[in-house]
C-alpha cells in the first residue's frame, strides 16, 4: 500500500514537466463545466422548462466594441510574441486590453494601465521564468 506522500509526488523529466500544467487545467475547466451544465439543468428541471429551450450566445446588448477588440488583441498578442518576446508583448497587451475594459483615454487610465501591465508582467516574469525556471514563450 502506498503513502499519502507518494500521492503528491510526480515522476517525470525535466523535459517533460511543461506538459503536466494544460492537464491539469483541463481537467479543472471539465469539472467547473461540468458543474456548471448540472446546476443549469437542475434548475431548469425544477421550474419545469427543461424542454423549452432557445439557444442564444450572446445577449442583445453585449458590448461589441470590448468583444471584437479583444480578440483582435489576443490575436495581436500572439503574433507580437514571436516578433518582440514575452515580457515586451505582455505588456503592450495589457495596457491595450486595459484601457479597451476601462473605456476612456485620459491621463489617470493610462497611468493605471501602464502601471498595472508593468508590475504584472515582471512579477509572472520573475516568479515563473526566475524563481521557478519555467520557460516562458
Amino acid at each position: 500500500m502506498g503513502r499519502v506522500e507518494d500521492f503528491f509526488t510526480i515522476d517525470m523529466t525535466y523535459s517533460n514537466y511543461h506538459l503536466i500544467f494544460p492537464k491539469i487545467i483541463i481537467g479543472i475547466l471539465i469539472a467547473i463545466g461540468a458543474v456548471l451544465l448540472i446546476t443549469n439543468l437542475m434548475k431548469r428541471w425544477k421550474s419545469g422548462t427543461l424542454t423549452h429551450f432557445r439557444f442564444k450566445f450572446f445577449s442583445d446588448n453585449y458590448d461589441k466594441v470590448k468583444f471584437y477588440g479583444t480578440i483582435l488583441l489576443l490575436i495581436m498578442y500572439a503574433v507580437t510574441m514571436t516578433w518582440i518576446g514575452f515580457v515586451l508583448s505582455s505588456i503592450l497587451f495589457m495596457i491595450l486590453i486595459t484601457l479597451l475594459y476601462i473605456g476612456n483615454i485620459r491621463k489617470k487610465s493610462i497611468v493605471i494601465s501602464i502601471t498595472n501591465s508593468l508590475a504584472t508582467t515582471i512579477v509572472i516574469w520573475y516568479v515563473f521564468g526566475q524563481l521557478f525556471d519555467i520557460t516562458l514563450p
